[in-house]
């Protein structure tokens, strides 16, 4: 990587407003300035796009309709061409240090395809990078502890949450299928996960940045705040097994706790939005295709099972339950 990297910001805008007016404005205020800035709008109907498109510095991809978060991110990966590229959700705020701190962590290790920061929302943690679970629950390593301090120190995690994520350029050449960074069948959520996985059967590692800081808004309850986007959480969790999951994680050993997360995720869909069920129905239709990217993945990975389940810890089974009522 060059002395003086360059960054490309992505922002995935949809009916933004005023959250997405503040993360453009903290990426004007970076110690560490964007060489590029690009907006990919997913068809807003709040005036969000029009007030992009008339705004010097920035770079405006309009979509006709929302075509979803992982197309959206691909169209702004495509449209710039800097070594480091962030990727941020219009909820986030960045603090002035963030790329130039995240850049440097970057540069540390030539290994790293991804840079974690330290997200927060009030006074809790949001996350400070993706922590894997044996059951293919991939969580928000602190999310809703204190932010008092902990997880204070540089290291290697699991992989990175995309609502704020540096990644190298070269990894994300490196792992596309098709010249598909994230997977398009996901639509929105876990497809930074089914990255994470991407990355790691390549050999990339993730690094956490503590001093990279930036507060996520997040808005409303969560992810099961109405049936269509639980349908695409459950879709997406048959498709990250299926696509990206460990040998034995997939069909033999260790095979009961992915699906035990599987039949938790259906019997909790069914009680609180029963027609989310519809997303076991569109996993089942690209089960096929699903399949086919494993066999690609599989025969392209350069490290081994092993290095993957080193990851995997276990699973908080009660907090989950508590969390998902």
């Amino acid at each position: 990587m060059s002395a003086d990297p360059q960054v490309a910001a992505v922002v995935v805008g949809w009916n933004g407003g005023s959250d997405l007016v503040a993360a453009l404005d903290s990426l004007g205020r970076q110690s560490l300035p964007p060489a590029e800035v690009v907006v990919v709008d997913n068809g807003s109907v709040d005036g969000s796009a029009e007030w992009v498109a008339g705004q010097p510095g920035l770079r405006l991809v309009r979509n006709p309709r929302n075509l979803g978060f992982a197309v959206a991110a691909n169209q702004g990966i495509a449209a710039t061409t800097s070594e480091l590229v962030l990727l941020l959700n219009q909820d986030v705020v960045l603090d002035p240090q963030f790329l130039e701190v995240a850049a440097h962590r970057m540069a540390t290790h030539p290994e790293a395809g991804a840079v974690a920061p330290r997200l927060r929302r009030g006074g809790v943690l949001d996350s400070t990078g993706h922590r894997l679970h044996s059951s293919l629950w991939v969580s928000n390593r602190g999310q809703g502890e204190p932010d008092d301090g902990r997880y204070g120190e540089a290291e290697e995690v699991f992989g990175a949450s995309a609502a704020a994520a540096l990644y190298r350029r070269e990894m994300l050449q490196d792992v596309a299928l098709e010249g598909e960074v994230f997977c398009a069948r996901f639509f929105a959520y876990l497809e930074d996960v089914d990255l994470d996985f991407r990355a790691r059967w390549r050999g990339w590692s993730c690094w956490y940045e503590p001093g990279a800081t930036a507060s996520h808004i997040r808005g409303g309850s969560g992810l099961h705040r109405t049936a269509a986007i639980e349908r695409h959480v459950l879709t997406n969790r048959f498709l990250l097994l299926e696509r990206v999951a460990p040998p034995s994680w997939r069909r033999g050993r260790g095979q009961l706790r992915p699906r035990a997360l599987l039949l938790l995720r259906c019997g909790l869909a069914a009680r609180r939005h029963p027609a989310a069920l519809l997303g076991v129905v569109d996993a089942a239709r690209q089960l096929g295709a699903a399949r086919r990217d494993w066999r690609r993945i599989w025969s392209a990975r350069r490290v081994e099972e092993a290095e993957i389940l080193r990851w995997a810890a276990p699973t908080p089974w009660r907090r989950l339950l508590r969390r998902s009522n």
